[in-house]
């Protein structure tokens, strides 16, 4: 009884931590140079495309502690120290991670502007490319990592996530740019259901037990390789099954909203299912 009551002060501790970690993280966004302060603003004005953000930036924030509070040592005040360290670490490394992100491979997107406009599509894109970064860190810290090992994984995981979008889009032959620009919400979606299913994909390859760096990083590369192959193939299956004389992208492109988040909810389903298959 008295082991069951400690575990249970122990877990209200971490979540008082986390707690306090997203305060701080909300302080880290207002200064970041690729958001600032006019998300905000946004939000206050009831600007829905602003919520989505907001929520999609909280939840990357909870899934970047996930790794540094579930491998907390069992002391308590250096489990706190550690998660606290650790924490803020990944709170920069996110940070980092939207920055880098917002300036390279999303800047054609201008998904800043779009949620200014109130695009629901871009608001929920930018959410789910967020809580992809996210995953990328909870992967990177997972496990008994040290400071070095979780910044190369992390580093690793952006290039992987980085190439993956672009590649993506590009056999696909989908100009995401000019549909999110025609406010075609149903590409903003489908579009959402990929970044997250290949954040899914880096969590579950960046997370594996480390093997040295050469092995593990190959070992990553290649489990982040198959399971991208994996979604593809079983998206191109569902368009066989599920959509007979059509295709996904064709209606997609047509601004069937419906088919975007029908698609979106297989791919992120997809992905979860590869997870526990690769794992």
């Amino acid at each position: 009884m008295m082991e069951t009551a400690y575990d249970i002060l122990k877990s209200l501790g971490y979540g008082l931590l986390a707690l306090l970690l997203c305060w701080l993280a909300r302080l880290l966004y207002t200064v970041n140079p690729a958001r600032g302060r006019l998300d905000w603003k946004l939000l206050e004005a009831r600007n829905p495309a602003a919520a989505l953000d907001a929520g999609g930036y909280f939840l990357a924030v909870i899934l970047s502690l996930g790794g540094t509070i579930s491998w907390a040592v069992e002391s308590p005040l250096e489990g706190a120290f550690q998660t606290v360290a650790f924490g803020l670490y990944a709170l920069l490394l996110l940070n980092a991670s939207m920055w880098a992100a917002d300036w390279t491979y999303l800047k054609d997107l201008k998904l800043a502007q779009r949620i200014k406009d109130g695009s629901i599509g871009a608001g929920l894109l930018r959410a789910a490319h967020e809580a992809a970064l996210g995953l990328v860190i909870l992967g990177a810290s997972w496990g008994e990592a040290d400071g070095m090992t979780i910044s190369v994984f992390w580093l690793l995981g952006q290039l992987l996530l980085a190439a993956a979008v672009k590649l993506w889009f590009k056999a696909a032959k989908v100009d995401l740019a000019a549909e999110l620009e025609k406010r075609n919400e149903a590409a903003a979606v489908s579009a959402a259901g990929v970044a997250l299913g290949l954040g899914f994909m880096a969590w579950c390859s960046l997370s594996g037990e480390f093997l040295g760096w050469g092995r593990s990083i190959f070992d990553a590369v290649l489990y982040f390789a198959a399971g991208t192959a994996g979604i593809a193939g079983f998206r191109w299956a569902a368009d066989l099954a599920l959509l007979p004389g059509a295709t996904f992208r064709q209606e997609v492109l047509k601004g069937n909203s419906a088919v975007g988040l029908l698609d979106a909810a297989l791919t992120v389903g997809v992905a979860v299912l590869l997870t526990w298959c690769l794992i």
